[in-house]
């Protein structure tokens, strides 16, 4: 989708900003642009002649876990700092990405709505990257609940992990009075 695509780069410079060393968390409306999101965050990192500034630990510590994961595009993401998580993820994998992002080895995060309502994945920053998702039913987008956009946002700054938080909200122009309330 070439709207989620233009938001990638806000993405950086949100991360830039409001967390350049803290738990970022990036929710996205499916499997397949926690991959495209992760990718573009990696190549953006990249042009600043600095790929990996997302990983946290030592190159030989991520290679040995990497070892163990068996999604091509999840060894790939994470050898950057960038974890994936969604529900077509083994759930070997999804350990391991939670272990390696509560652990502070990657910094960021990349998940469907999904995690919003499961594991305790605190962050310094949290980006809600488009406020609707594609519903193959009727063959349109539908916005997400606010119950969910305010799930998600509620991870930033969770007491007990983090003094403060940031959140950002990326929407289309029509939708932004509202996220402004």
């Amino acid at each position: 989708c070439p709207r989620m695509a233009t938001m990638n780069k806000p993405c950086f410079a949100a991360i830039k900003e409001y967390s350049p060393a803290k738990p970022v968390l990036i929710f996205v409306a499916s499997r397949r642009q926690t991959r495209l999101t992760a990718f573009d965050i990696i190549s953006y990192a990249a042009a600043e002649a600095n790929p990996k500034r997302f990983l946290k630990c030592n190159e030989e510590v991520v290679d040995a876990i990497i070892n163990t994961v068996s999604d091509e595009a999840l060894r790939h993401t994470l050898a950057f700092g960038i974890g994936l998580h969604h529900a077509g993820i083994s759930s070997h994998d999804r350990d391991v990405v939670e272990t390696m992002y509560l652990s502070g080895k990657i910094q960021v995060l990349v998940a469907t709505s999904t995690l919003a309502w499961g594991v305790n994945t605190p962050a310094h920053l949290v980006i809600v990257k488009g406020t609707e998702y594609f519903d193959g039913k009727s063959s349109r987008y539908v916005d997400y609940p606010l119950t969910d956009v305010l799930q998600m946002i509620g991870r930033a700054g969770r007491p007990g992990f983090d003094d403060r938080g940031s959140a950002v909200v990326m929407s289309t122009e029509d939708k932004k009075p509202f996220y402004k309330k």
